[in-house]
């Protein structure tokens, strides 16, 4: 955390996007440490430079929804968390972003696992697995590019479904 505090310090006053970029990092390292407020409150903060641009750059969009979406799920918030995931994952949509869509769809998929849906679950795994197949990118590797972006390891839904073990096996 304190190396991302020293990337926050390094770009302040000149590049508002790396500035953005590495304190949504930082307010994902804060939830990943269970500083859920601390968490949105950096995020919130991150934003304000970019309040009154009309049009803020997608890229930064991207990142500070995606990150939203990770707070919210690792909070166990998964309303916050499923619509940040939708929000990204229409952004995306409109942007041709495949890596992170399918980062967003995994979220949505590990919302459905953690809440016990595991036949939505293993639809919305499948869908995952075919936007790594349009990548190509094997589905064990969805993370290998951007290992920031990874998704706690309390979330084992999308390994589970990968190897076909339980609850998936019946379900398969």
């Amino acid at each position: 955390m304190d190396i991302l505090q020293k990337m926050v310090e390094i770009f302040e006053g000149q590049n508002l996007e790396l500035v953005l970029w590495y304190t949504v990092w930082k307010a994902v390292v804060a939830s990943k440490q269970g500083d859920y407020d601390l968490a949105r409150e950096l995020i919130r903060k991150a934003s304000e430079p970019f309040e009154f641009f009309a049009l803020q750059s997608t890229r930064a969009f991207l990142h500070r929804s995606y990150g939203s979406a990770r707070i919210e799920l690792t909070a166990g918030e998964y309303d916050g968390a499923v619509s940040h995931f939708t929000t990204t994952i229409e952004s995306c949509d409109m942007q041709d972003n495949l890596t992170l869509k399918a980062h967003s769809k995994r979220g949505l998929d590990e919302v459905a696992f953690a809440c016990g849906d595991f036949a939505l679950a293993a639809v919305r795994f499948a869908e995952t697995r075919s936007l790594c197949a349009e990548m190509g990118v094997p589905p064990r590797h969805l993370y290998s590019c951007l290992p920031l972006n990874d998704l706690p390891d309390n979330f084992k839904g999308w390994t589970l479904f990968l190897e076909g073990r339980s609850p998936f096996a019946n379900i398969m």
